[in-house]
């Protein structure tokens, strides 16, 4: 068991690391290769750092079959359980097919303070439309540090959802867009 935990941790650590050199890179290919004017213009800094850190999180995902849920979660473990829910697989591939592949979804971190709510702490974090020019937030939730207990947090009215009671008054599935 430790050594899952110990080749986890490190596969994680390797996809972190790997995504930020290959941001680094990118940056300074970008800033010190200026090419003249071409037709094709290369992709915005933002949208190449946001696609490196993409496959970062896609490669620290990719090492977990499972959240493992014992003691307390990570940051990382928070963010595969919560891209681990069919509606935000759902959700990403609608994203990738409606824009010909040029925005992705993403899971990003609302407010890096854990929330407490019923005497649980949680990671604070949103399912967004990432795309060369904006990032458009379709659903927050929080994910318990303890558990990995799943909860809805809906801004226009302030509550809090279980996840059953999200699927049974939202219909995430039948979503089209960050506001329907």
């Amino acid at each position: 068991m430790a050594a899952r935990k110990n080749s986890s941790t490190s596969a994680a650590i390797a996809g972190t690391l790997a995504g930020l050199l290959a941001a680094g890179l990118l940056g300074y290919y970008l800033y010190w290769n200026k090419q003249p004017e071409t037709k094709e213009r290369p992709a915005p800094m933002a949208a190449a750092l946001a696609d490196a850190m993409q496959a970062s999180v896609a490669a620290q995902a990719a090492t977990q079959t499972a959240p493992v849920h014992k003691g307390a979660l990570s940051r990382e473990q928070a963010v595969a359980t919560l891209m681990a829910l069919p509606e935000l697989q759902a959700w990403s591939k609608q994203i990738e097919k409606a824009s010909g592949g040029k925005a992705h979804g993403a899971i990003i971190e609302y407010d890096n303070q854990l929330r407490e709510h019923d005497g649980k702490r949680y990671y604070q974090l949103s399912f967004i439309e990432n795309s060369d020019d904006t990032a458009q937030r379709w659903e927050s939730f929080l994910v318990s540090l303890t558990d990995g207990d799943i909860l809805v947090d809906d801004d226009i009215d302030g509550t809090v959802l279980s996840l059953a009671q999200w699927r049974e008054t939202k219909k995430p599935l039948q979503r089209s867009g960050p506001g329907t």
